[in-house]
């Protein structure tokens, strides 16, 4: 089994003065929801329409100079 690499994710809530920050597996919407894979498996997931902003880094592409 391939281990998962965890990143930061920054979510701003629409009711929040500053971020939340997360460490994820994966992260990905599906509907109006967006989806937050822990280390280990769980998957939360938030209403889009609570959210105001969020932040990661983007890794490198395949096949492309783009980092």
């Amino acid at each position: 089994m391939r281990k998962s690499k965890k990143f930061p994710v920054e979510i701003l809530f629409h009711t929040s003065s500053t971020p939340k920050v997360f460490n994820v597996t994966k992260i990905y919407t599906k509907g109006g929801l967006l989806c937050c894979q822990k280390p280990g498996g769980m998957i939360v997931k938030y209403p889009l329409c609570n959210i105001f902003q969020i932040a990661h880094r983007h890794g490198k592409h395949v096949n492309t100079s783009v980092i």
